[in-house]
């Protein structure tokens, strides 16, 4: 029994108030946010040359409606790379890189998932 729940039970038993419950929280708006799944994606090399010292590129929005994408559809890229992909956009990145961007945030999320599962058990 949390706190909220205490208070409501000793209101009711001693006073016989009712209070009313708090109504249900609303889930955030906007896209998912994870700031540990950004710090994880920047430890790791990059996905074009291998280098070290990589940023967090979200890859699932093309910018529109002034929202980013998910925070799960980042992938490892330096800061050269990243400025690029910005500026090429998705499609002739990946050609130019042979990469599919899809895949390769499928897996992401499939290692991240698979390790905090393990983590919690």
């Amino acid at each position: 029994m949390n706190t909220h729940q205490l208070g409501r039970w000793l209101m009711r038993e001693i006073h016989g108030i009712e209070i009313p419950r708090k109504p249900p929280q609303r889930a955030r708006p906007g896209p998912y946010r994870d700031y540990r799944y950004r710090m994880w994606i920047r430890s790791l090399p990059s996905a074009v040359s291998g280098q070290e010292g990589c940023e967090a590129c979200h890859t699932g929005s093309d910018g529109g409606m002034k929202q980013k994408a998910s925070d799960l559809t980042c992938i490892p890229l330096t800061r050269a790379e990243h400025v690029e992909y910005h500026q090429v956009g998705r499609l002739e990145f990946e050609r130019g890189h042979s990469l599919d961007i899809g895949e390769l945030v499928r897996r992401l999320n499939s290692l991240w998932f698979r390790e905090r599962a393990r983590r919690q058990a």
